[in-house]
């Protein structure tokens, strides 16, 4: 499992604006939770799901800032055609294998960093704006201390993360919410750049903002 769970199937999408927006997000959630304990099942992990899904969605968005010239291109020293074949443990890829994202402070390995670049600029063009990303590559300290500070079986264990092998990236800008057209775009057309959302992220949990470079993982 990677990155945030949801609760149910389905994400709850408001278009309240600030600085009304946090309020109205907080008493969705409480009243969805009163809902579910009214039921007579009790779901003693609900309130810490229901507080990492607000978290996620209230952390600050990565986007890049747009450029003039349009989205950038793949730096010249990322070698994509290399990254298979480096042979580094889960969240142990040196800093100069990666290749940074065109968001700040983001990463993945070479290939996957390829692809997403394609992907990226197939975005700007549908949306006129670039992805938006959270969360990239992980070094095994960082996924240790989420799996530290998640609820149980809400991150995976370190050494077992595709953040970790540099394929994954958690998204936003839209994308985290089902049924927008970001996330349909996506969808749509991600697997045509080489990315996917995997089977297990639409319900083992459902997070709609977590998507893979494809390496054969759902076959």
């Amino acid at each position: 499992m990677e990155g945030v769970a949801v609760i149910g199937r389905h994400a709850i999408s408001t278009k309240v604006t600030a600085p009304l927006a946090g309020m109205a997000l907080a008493g969705i959630f409480a009243g969805s939770l009163a809902l579910a304990s009214s039921g007579g099942d009790e779901d003693p992990g609900g309130d810490r799901r229901a507080a990492a899904l607000s978290a996620h969605r209230a952390a600050p968005s990565a986007a890049p800032e747009e450029r003039e010239s349009g989205p950038p291109k793949l730096p010249a020293d990322c070698k994509p055609k290399e990254a298979a074949d480096l042979d580094h443990g889960n969240g142990r890829i040196p800093d100069e294998e990666l290749c940074p994202l065109p968001q700040e402070d983001e990463s993945l390995r070479a290939d996957a960093a390829a692809a997403f670049y394609e992907l990226n600029a197939a975005y700007h063009e549908r949306f006129g704006e670039e992805m938006c990303v959270r969360s990239s590559y992980r070094s095994y300290e960082r996924q240790a201390e989420l799996y530290a500070s998640m609820p149980a079986g809400m991150a995976a264990a370190p050494g077992n993360s595709k953040h970790g092998l540099g394929i994954a990236a958690d998204l936003c800008g839209g994308v985290e919410e089902e049924g927008t057209p970001q996330f349909e775009w996506l969808e749509d057309n991600a697997e045509e750049y080489g990315w996917i959302h995997p089977a297990w992220a639409y319900s083992n949990p459902y997070e709609p903002w977590h998507w893979e470079f494809d390496v054969g993982q759902n076959d």
